[in-house]
């Protein structure tokens, strides 16, 4: 009898933080359907009882979101390429090689991922201004790779760490190379710590706004938050729906990813639990 109380509560508490984390996507989701009276009635339309497409035809129409959001996509995909693509290999070497300063590299990764973004944006600035990146797409994508190394390698070091040594030393004795080594038998068996990552690196980029604020000034280098943040507007009314329907794109990405990589997912955030 205990133990089914104990289970009702535990449901009731997770359906309640289920219900406040979703309520914010519900209302995104059913203003940028509603119409203009609508959006601001009062008492609030919990459930809509007219819908409208009108607000995702004028962000299409009027502010170029299909554009930006091939931008962000570009960006954001071109940044997790290169990312997994060279932390997948630094992973590997950090942790089967023992080597002199080893340890040294490793935490001063730890502390290179501590410091804010916002420290960095002057010799970003000033670096880009000199090499001719700035308001490029490149340049961002530079940055964002830079920012996202830390963690990603981090992340690939602990994922390497938790396969059995005996495994490596069998590649070995049947004449494997190391690289032969990384690519038939560590890369197969990280797949769920790629996905994982690949999803990290990808939303970090995707949600980026300070660098891309600073680095990027016309209006077809514009990626989507900073497109979203000027719908907001402070002489006169937001366009609520409009906003809202910009908002409900730039979450199919992470819509997308959580629906398609679940499984990929959970074995990626529990590798380390269970030593095999």
């Amino acid at each position: 009898m205990k133990k089914n109380t104990e289970k009702t509560v535990v449901s009731i508490l997770l359906g309640l933080f289920a219900l406040y984390f979703l309520f914010p996507i519900y209302w995104t989701l059913t203003t940028s359907i509603k119409p203009k009276g609508s959006i601001i009635k009062l008492p609030p339309e919990w459930f809509p009882h007219r819908f409208t497409w009108s607000n995702y035809a004028e962000v299409f129409s009027q502010n170029h979101i299909g554009r930006v959001f091939l931008n962000s996509l570009l960006v954001a995909s071109a940044t997790t390429a290169v990312t997994v693509l060279v932390t997948a290999l630094g992973g590997y070497g950090f942790s089967r090689f023992r080597f002199s300063g080893r340890n040294l590299w490793i935490y001063t990764t730890i502390v290179v991922r501590m410091i804010p973004g916002l420290l960095l944006i002057i010799p970003y600035y000033l670096m880009f201004q000199k090499a001719g990146l700035l308001d490029s797409l490149t340049g961002l994508v530079i940055v964002y790779v830079t920012a996202a190394i830390p963690l990603a390698i981090y992340l690939f070091i602990g994922f390497y760490n938790e396969m059995p040594a005996e495994i490596f030393e069998s590649a070995r004795i049947d004449g494997c190379s190391e690289y032969g080594t990384f690519l038939r038998i560590a890369l197969p068996l990280v797949v769920p710590g790629i996905v994982v990552t690949s999803i990290l690196v990808f939303m970090g980029a995707w949600n980026e706004f300070s660098l891309s604020l600073i680095l990027t000034f016309s209006d077809d280098k514009k990626l989507l938050p900073l497109a979203i943040s000027s719908l907001v507007q402070t002489q006169k009314d937001t366009p609520l729906g409009t906003l809202a329907a910009a908002g409900t794109l730039a979450m199919l990405p992470a819509i997308a990813l959580s629906l398609t990589t679940q499984k990929y997912i959970v074995d990626g955030f529990t590798a380390g639990a269970v030593k095999g």
